[in-house]
């Protein structure tokens, strides 16, 4: 008869340091939390600040370019750009090029909305990184991009973006 080798626990002091994957999630969800809270006065929710952004950056770009660049199927987009454009927040006008295509545009309402998000994101960012120093601070934004983009992940995209049922949508990285 063969004996089991009886397997050790691991050590308790081992159990209560958290690991890179563990801190991110505890960080991701307490600052997802706060972002919520933040644009709640606002009728916003992140899904809804990706998009202002992104057609700040670009206006003019297509609905249908900006859904795949942010990785968002098109039922799901269609339905974040009537929303705001319902609030008069955003417009969509005919390409000159094409009368098929519809391009994006922020309205007068739209930018001074996405000039006080940006304020609300600064400072945001600032409660996050409060203790961090300047450069301790950049190199934490360094350090996790690179694990964002060996993750696949796209620059200023949050996965969340393309689930209707994520609860937290995108945080928007401030």
């Amino acid at each position: 008869m063969t004996r089991r080798k009886a397997s050790t626990p691991p050590a308790a002091a081992r159990l209560r340091v958290p690991g890179v994957a563990f801190l991110l999630s505890q960080l991701g969800y307490h600052s997802s939390r706060l972002w919520q809270g933040r644009l709640a006065p606002l009728g916003l929710d992140p899904r809804h600040v990706m998009l202002l952004r992104h057609v700040a950056v670009e206006e003019g770009r297509s609905q249908q370019a900006l859904g795949e660049a942010l990785r968002i199927p098109p039922s799901r987009m269609v339905a974040l750009v009537d929303a705001l454009e319902e609030r008069g927040l955003l417009r969509r006008r005919p390409n000159p090029d094409d009368r098929r295509v519809r391009a994006l545009h922020l309205t007068p309402d739209g930018q001074r909305l996405l000039r006080k998000v940006m304020e609300i994101s600064l400072e945001h960012e600032r409660q996050l990184s409060k203790g961090l120093r300047p450069a301790e601070r950049e190199q934490l934004i360094t350090l996790l991009s690179r694990v964002a983009t060996e993750q696949g992940l796209g620059e200023g995209v949050h996965p969340g973006a393309a689930d209707p049922e994520e609860p937290d949508g995108p945080p928007d990285r401030a």
